[in-house]
């Protein structure tokens, strides 16, 4: 059984999620943070990244390109697309918000652990209740008995919690 829960919005103002996951016996708790970008925004992003040309040095550096930096940034972007130099992979979605798209560049995870958000998207008896069960079981034989969490709607989640950050003025 796998569960992922998207907690909330840490203090970062970045999107926090929760996965409890129980098998074969294992239980394990990780958590893992995305933060919203526009994407007009990470394109710009991404093409700046290209242009500093610290990602062609790593590239001639370990072998990899023996291309100069115009032709490497050129085929990067043809053989990989316009946000390739972005980690996009722990939510990898583009969502419509108010007429905008956004995409979601991975912060943290693993053993990531919140102890305290910015606004709760799951009700703080519940996250508290899970960070105890987070420290008394996680990588335990012994599976624990969860509190009932309600199924969640995670994309009108994640269109709320891109509100609420813009709203604050803290979209990257």
């Amino acid at each position: 059984m796998e569960k992922r829960l998207l907690a909330g919005i840490t203090p970062n103002n970045e999107i926090y999620f929760m996965t409890i996951e129980d098998d074969k016996g294992y239980f394990s708790m990780t958590g893992f943070t995305v933060i919203p970008i526009e994407y007009e925004k990470a394109k710009d992003i991404a093409q700046q990244q290209l242009e500093d040309g610290e990602l062609w040095k790593m590239a001639v550096e370990d072998g990899t390109t023996k291309l100069g930096k115009n032709e490497w940034n050129r085929h990067v972007l043809n053989t990989d697309g316009e946000l390739s130099t972005l980690d996009l992979s722990l939510y990898p979605e583009k969502i419509e918000i108010d007429g905008n798209t956004y995409v979601f560049e991975s912060g943290s995870c693993g053993q990531h652990r919140e102890k305290r958000l910015e606004h709760y998207f799951i009700p703080r008896n519940i996250f508290d209740k899970l960070n105890r069960i987070w420290d008394k079981y996680h990588l335990k034989k012994k599976s624990p008995k969860l509190p009932k969490i309600s199924k969640q709607n995670e994309e009108a989640l994640i269109i709320k919690a891109v509100r609420l950050i813009k709203k604050g003025g803290n979209l990257k």
